[in-house]
């Protein structure tokens, strides 16, 4: 499980490298890639899409922050708006992976269900 989480992790990060720099096409192509990740895997199976969702926005956010002092624009939104859609982006991504954690440590935690043996 953990493999699977980084090459996604790196898929995404890949993808928002690439929508960084090359803006709006970019931008396209990291949503068609989701599109393909959410298609492939089965839809209780939403690690792979959490953890693209986490590294698309931690790669985005950390190559366009540190470039927004002076407020300039990219694409067709402002510099403090697109490191706010990469930072939204990157907690979505990490809500969703703590919250299929959580569910897998209750489902580990539950007892067995009896087999109907009674004393």
């Amino acid at each position: 499980m953990t493999q699977r989480l980084v090459v996604f992790l790196m898929v995404g990060g890949v993808a928002g490298f690439g929508a960084v720099f090359l803006e709006l096409p970019g931008l396209v192509l990291g949503l068609v890639i989701l599109a393909v990740i959410a298609g492939r895997y089965r839809a209780r199976d939403l690690l792979p899409a959490g953890s693209y969702l986490l590294g698309f926005g931690l790669v985005g956010w950390s190559l366009v922050g540190p470039a927004v002092r002076g407020g300039g624009g990219f694409l067709f939104l402002g510099g403090w708006q697109l490191v706010g859609m990469y930072a939204v982006i990157a907690l979505a991504g990490a809500a969703l992976i703590a919250a299929l954690a959580i569910t897998g440590l209750r489902r580990s935690t539950k007892p067995p269900p009896s087999l109907g043996g009674g004393p």
